[in-house]
């Protein structure tokens, strides 16, 4: 009888800890919320750069999701992504909208940065057409959108610094 008792009081609190140890591991999953302010400009700098706001969410596992505009088009678009260490990529889009690299509605900004100390980053912005993206360039032998300007290069660098202001909710 008292071997019975015994061995209920260690299965209770075996069970007591393994019910502590997965809350622990549910409120640590919760994701980091960052917001950023933004600029798109050639290598070489631009007079007029692209700007806009990046709201993210990343999780401990590395994943990220959040949403973009730009400062003319409120429109949020949809971002998704990952994160390794001081390594960060994204997909912004598909947009209804062009967001400003000639991508046209439909298209994507695929981005690829190095994370700083201060919380910015900065890399290479890609802009991926609707038909690059479903394939029917290579099937009808498209040519990419020309450049947006006569002295473009086609290589954008994506800046992105922290903005203090906490970021309204996408509708």
């Amino acid at each position: 009888m008292v071997v019975t008792w015994v061995k209920k009081l260690v299965r209770g609190v075996a069970l007591g800890c393994v019910a502590t140890a997965v809350l622990a591991s549910a409120a640590s999953a919760q994701p980091t919320s960052s917001y950023y302010d933004t600029a798109i400009t050639e290598v070489y700098g631009s007079q007029y750069p692209l700007t806009g706001k990046l709201d993210l969410e990343i999780f401990p596992d590395g994943t990220l999701r959040g949403h973009y505009h730009t400062t003319y088009y409120k429109l949020y678009v949809p971002v998704i992504g990952g994160r390794d260490g001081n390594y960060i990529w994204f997909d912004i889009g598909p947009s209804s909208i062009d967001l400003g690299l000639g991508a046209g509605p439909e298209g994507k900004l695929h981005v690829v940065a190095s994370m700083n100390g201060d919380g910015s980053f900065r890399g290479q912005v890609y802009p991926e057409t609707a038909a690059v993206l479903s394939g029917l360039a290579m099937q009808y032998q498209l040519s990419p959108p020309p450049p947006v300007s006569q002295n473009s290069n086609d290589q954008y660098i994506f800046a992105a610094t922290p903005a203090h202001a906490e970021a309204t909710t996408a509708p």
